[in-house]
Formats: C-alpha cells, structure tokens, sequence
C-alpha cells in the first residue's frame, strides 16, 4: 500500500493535491482558511518542547499534527522560520499570495523528494515513478552509469538527477521555492561543514558525559508516542539504543527485534542479545530465525517498487523480515543503529594530511600504533591511509587499469576500476572512467580527513528500507545516530576521541559505562555476515542467472550478460572477494530494479 503525495502549480491556480492514504499519521496536510496557505508533511517533527519556546502559536491545540505546525511557524517567520524544524521530514507549502510551492526535506534525507517542470506546471512529490509515467521520462543512463561506479556503499546518489531524465530530487537539507512555469529559487542547503563547530578542552570523561545526554535525548524524541520496536543485534550500537530506549519510553514496554542464527560464525551473538535480555527492563523481545535469511533471496518475497537501484538490495530479506514482523505486531517506529560508525570512529585519513604537509615521523608514529592495535603491517597501513590518498587519481584504480581505459579484470577488481561486463561503447558514451577519476579527485581531496568525513555525511543520506518497507506499512524507521545534534557534536570532538588505542568507538564506551554490560561494552570484534552473503549468492544463482538472461535490460546497451553471468557463477565458487563482488551486486540491482520497474 502505497502513501505518498504529489502536489502541482500551473500559473494562476489553485494547487491539485494528490495524496495517498491520508489515514497514515506519516502524512498529514493543514490549510489555513483565511490565507488559503496549505502544507503537505511527512514524517516527524522533534524537539518540539523548544519549538513551543520560540512559536508558542503553532501549539494552541492540544493535538499538533506536524503540518499545522510547520503552516503555523511559516505563516509567523516566513522561509526562515522553516529553518528551526528539526526532525525526519519532508514538506511542501502552498503560499497562495506568491503562487508558489516551498519545497524542504531534513538535512538526512529521511524522506524523499523530486520535482519537475511539465509543460507550465511545476508538479512536486514524493513518488519519483508516478512523475516518471505522468511525464513519460525515459530512464537516465548517464545516472545509471553514475550509480554503478560509485565506490562506496550509499541509498541516495549524491546528485540531483535522477534515475529518469527531466526530473530531479530535492537535496537533503535543501529548501526551494518553485514558481510555475519554470522558475526556481533556491534558499539554503544545508552545509555540516557550518554547522560542526570545533570543541575543545574536555576530557574524554566529560565529553562521553554530554554525549550520553544529546544522544539520550535524540532517542527519547523518537519514543514519544505509539509502539516502539528496536533492533537489537547483541552489538554495541544496537544494544546502545535498546538500553537507552528502555529508559526514555516510560511505562510502555520497549520490543526488541532479533535476527538469531544457528550458522557457526553468528550463533554466538545469541548470548550477547540474551545479556540485554537478563537486564532487569520493560522490554519484550522476539526473535526471529535468521538462518533463512540469506542474501539476494528476492524470489520467494516480491522486491517492492523503488524509485531508483538500491546497492544494498540484497539485504532485502533481513529488512524485509523486521519490518514486517514489527508490523504484524502493531509498531509504530522502528529504531536502528545505523550510523554509529559516522560519528562514533575516525576514518584515520589524518595519515595521509600529515604526510602531505611534510610530517614523517608523526606520520609513521601513528601508523606503528594503527599496525599494532589492528594487528597489520606497518607498510598495509602506510600504503592505504597515507600513500594511496596522495596518489594521482588516474593511479589509484592501477597502471594496468589506465592502460586498459579505466577497464579491470576479475577476479581482482578494483572499486574504481570498470566492470568488465559494461559494455564499451556505454562506458565510452556517458564517460564512465572519466567520471570515476573526477569522483576520485573529490574524495580525496586534501584535507583527505576532511573529505572523507564529508563523503561518509553524503553516503548516509536516506533509509531504503524506511521508504519502501516501512513506510508503506505505516510505520518508519528511525536512526538516532544520525540525528544532527549527534552528528555536529561528534564530529566536533576532537578526533582523539573517536580513535583510542585497543578500545571500539572509546565515545560510545566511555557513556555507557554501567548502562551495558561489560562483554558488550568493551567488545573488540563483532562477528560479520560473510556466511549470509556466500550462501544465498550459491543458493539463488540459477535464479540469478535466469533473471539476467531474461531481462529486457540489454534494450539500455550497459550489460554483457554472457560476461555477467559467467562472472556470476565463479563468484558464486568463492572467487573474488565480497568486495570485488559489490560490483556484481550493483550490476543486479540496476537489474531487478528494471525489471520491477517494466511491471509497474
């Protein structure tokens, strides 16, 4: 069941409204009477306590839907006033005096939004395939090509094109004003850069004590009304949220949400979820059979309608399962642990700064110690953190790959290298290599430090899984860790304390000092799901390769299929690594996004 809305503006009109499913408490709509002013919202408002402060007339009502909020705030301060929502949100106002449509989504981008100019009228929703069909917008291959050779693992490219030509996405964090029949005026973006300010003189102690606070309070903004569910792996960012979240939701009960395995690499994370469990908390747990829920099991449960490729698609059976356990059970919000490893570790690109401004010996100083705590070489951690970085762009995929026109060879992949099952004249026609090496010479750019933390703010951006699973049971998907508050005071902490000799995320630590319990707390490895991704790549590979074979896809001219297939089956053997196979996975979700697509 889909909610989602579409809002349109043609000159001298009254906007058309399109919204699915209003029951939905992710969408709410207000219209003021004497203005004729109207706003779409979905989503959530937060800290609204500090809201009533500042606009003490946007809270009159007892009930405060969030968009008789964001109308009143609006109607007070104007655009400006949007600036002080906080929260998990997109909206779209109507102002009737201007005749113009205000776009804005939150700085995470936990809902999407995409607008087009059709004809002479501006039309903006949250749907990017009904815009697509109303248009008649053929699929973008130069996106496409943008997507498959993106080298780190992302839910939004970071771009405003889209997946289909002529339409285009509101930018996390963006506000713009649109004015039929094709003016647009943009008033902000939002920049982390402005709003990470640097913090200094606190010991870790103090700092793990205001952090234990913002964090606190960004999960207790998040359990303030319905049922609440919480993943919980036996992990420290999940078990994090769970011990938090007991304390913050009152006298409901908390349910948690466990995968459990009986596979030899991940049977014993059961123990660390059942210490959470003998804590003594209102929390109710259930525990699902995970051993089932291999990768790339897309057969058995239909793969939902998405906007654009998602490369984390053959997750789809693990979110798929908490989702729809959690809606059998009646929640409300689902919280997650995702980005934790953010705000909470250095990306130790540092390395590669203090040997570009000529420090050696600091420079092999911490990389000794990174070699030492991480059990490495001290030349891996040289060649990876502080020499690669520095290197030319057009050198970091190889001298063979350079000489081969940005093309590598399986089984040894690089990330930055062309598959070899894309087609040459697609690479050559929307420049491909070229467009991998200017995306490199973003990435590292110097400060690398800095860059990379900037990479990893834009690789957050979005929640498939909150689009597309939850969301059209009613329900969303909710991240603490990403909260801004969480991310701007983090990465405003001096990097020492996100990067301690022998301790996981020493921040994290340090606050939930006895609040975990001590074997999760100071846990140094946690198991990883290798095992899930081998076996369901060798369990669904006919299918695999039956959809391949039978996808209509070579119509866009981007895949050998022969090549893709046959690379298939010897991944399937073992060959190559999971991170080499990424490429593969890519490759198949532009695949099954396509072909979901041609259903539709």
């Amino acid at each position: 069941m889909s909610r989602s809305f579409e809002i349109s503006l043609s000159p001298a009109s009254t906007p058309e409204l399109n919204i699915s499913n209003l029951t939905s408490n992710l969408i709410t709509y207000a219209r003021d009477e004497l203005t004729k002013n109207l706003v779409i919202f979905i989503g959530k408002i937060y800290y609204q306590d500090e809201l009533k402060t500042i606009y003490p007339e946007a809270f009159r009502e007892k009930t405060n839907p969030e968009a008789s909020i964001a109308l009143a705030i609006y109607q007070q301060k104007g655009i400006k006033g949007l600036q002080d929502l906080e929260g998990e949100f997109a909206l779209v106002i109507f102002d009737r005096q201007k005749s113009s449509l205000i776009a804005l989504r939150d700085p995470i981008g936990s809902y999407p939004l995409y607008w087009t100019f059709d004809k002479h009228t501006i039309r903006i929703s949250s749907d990017l395939q009904h815009l697509a069909r109303q248009k008649k917008a053929k699929i973008n291959r130069d996106f496409l090509a943008s997507f498959l050779m993106f080298p780190f693992a992302f839910v939004e490219l970071p771009r405003e094109e889209t997946a289909f030509e002529g339409i285009q996405r509101l930018s996390p964090g963006s506000c713009g004003e649109f004015y039929p029949p094709n003016l647009v005026q943009k008033h902000w973006t939002w920049n982390w850069e402005e709003k990470i300010a640097p913090i200094s003189d606190l010991t870790l102690a103090a700092a793990a004590q205001q952090f234990r606070q913002i964090f606190q309070h960004s999960i207790r903004e998040r359990c303030r009304e319905g049922k609440v569910a919480s993943h919980l792996s036996g992990g420290m960012d999940s078990s994090s949220i769970v011990c938090l979240a007991r304390d913050s939701i009152g006298e409901r009960k908390l349910l948690t949400l466990s995968l459990v395995y009986q596979m030899p690499s991940l049977v014993k994370e059961t123990d660390y979820i059942n210490l959470i469990l003998q804590q003594k908390a209102a929390i109710e747990p259930y525990f699902l059979d995970g051993d089932q829920l291999l990768d790339f099991d897309w057969f058995s449960d239909r793969i939902p309608p998405h906007d654009e490729p998602y490369p984390g698609l053959f997750h789809l059976a693990m979110e798929k399962i908490l989702v729809d356990r959690a809606a059998e059970l009646g929640v409300n919000t689902i919280l997650s642990g995702g980005g934790a490893e953010l705000v909470l570790e250095s990306n130790r690109y540092h390395l590669a700064d203090l040997l570009h401004q000529g420090q050696w010996q600091e420079t092999l100083q911490l990389a000794r110690w990174w070699a030492k705590t991480k059990n490495e070489s001290l030349w891996s951690i040289l060649a990876e953190l502080a020499i690669f970085p520095l290197s030319p762009a057009f050198l970091k995929p190889g001298i063979a790959t350079f000489w081969r026109r940005g093309y590598g060879t399986w089984p040894k992949l690089s990330e930055f290298a062309i598959p070899p099952w894309i087609k040459a004249d697609f690479a050559q026609e929307y420049q491909v290599y070229p467009k991998t090496l200017a995306t490199l010479g973003q990435i590292y750019r110097y400060p690398v430090e800095l860059s990379f933390n900037r990479l990893g703010l834009q690789t957050a951006i979005g929640n498939w899984a909150n689009w597309y699973l939850a969301n059209p049971a009613g329900m969303r998907i909710s991240q603490p860790f990403l909260d801004p508050r969480v991310i701007c005071y983090c990465l405003g902490l001096p990097r020492q304390f996100r990067e301690v000799p022998g301790m996981v995320k020493p921040l994290l630590q340090s606050a939930l000092q006895g609040i975990l319990p001590e074997a999760i707390r100071t846990r140094r490895f946690k198991a990883n799901f290798n095992a899930v991704y081998w076996q369901g790549l060798s369990r669904r590979l006919t299918q695999l390769e039956t959809m391949v074979e039978e996808s209509a896809i070579e119509d866009l001219g981007i895949f050998d299929k022969t090549r893709l297939i046959e690379v298939l089956r010897q991944h399937s053997l073992g060959i190559g690594d999971v991170k080499s196979g990424s490429r593969i996975s890519s490759s198949l979700a532009v695949i099954a996004w396509f072909d979901r697509l041609s259903q539709t």
